[in-house]
């Protein structure tokens, strides 16, 4: 049976994930987003490109926020200052947004975008230059082009609008 969005106010549709509450950082953290360590370990901010180093997705009140400090809907953001229940788990599947401009199909691999959206992953591009050495990366290990952080488990266009779309985290 296909996974179906949750009427009521909550991003887990299934999974056993850890759910740590932290301190939002900043604007735009709303619920399915991304978040990555805002300053302070205990605080987190929206993710904002494909690069920054994702730590998590942004629960709702089915994940255990306060009624008080609950956003109304998933594209209302939460105060700078509030505590927010923080998603992390391979396996969860939960609500997250697809950003605008992006087509995909079920398990489609996803990176961050900006605003703690996703957006399909690319394939890496690799040609060998004449006359030099097969020499690739010589340090680091993250993407250049961001790490993969979910699966689609839906065809979703958001051609035209940014959507609500069932994916399974991979972090």
């Amino acid at each position: 049976m296909p996974f179906t969005i949750p009427s009521g106010r909550k991003v887990v549709i299934a999974g056993s994930p850890v759910i740590e509450e932290l301190t939002v950082e900043g604007s735009g953290v709303k619920p399915g987003r991304l978040v990555k360590k805002g300053t302070a370990a205990t605080q987190v901010a929206v993710v904002a490109a494909a690069t920054d180093k994702p730590s998590g997705w942004v629960g709702w009140e089915g994940e255990g926020t306060h009624q008080r400090v609950s956003p109304a809907t998933r594209d209302t953001a939460y105060t700078a200052a509030d505590n927010a229940p923080i998603i992390y788990g391979p396996g969860t599947v939960l609500v997250g947004k697809l950003a605008s401009g992006q087509n995909v199909t079920k398990d489609t691999p996803l990176i961050p975008a900006a605003n703690g959206e996703l957006q399909a992953a690319s394939n890496i591009a690799a040609a060998e230059q004449s006359g030099t050495r097969h020499v690739g990366a010589t340090s680091g290990s993250f993407p250049p082009g961001g790490i993969i952080v979910a699966l689609a488990k839906e065809n979703c266009d958001a051609s035209s609008a940014a959507k609500d779309i069932i994916i399974e985290s991979l972090i």
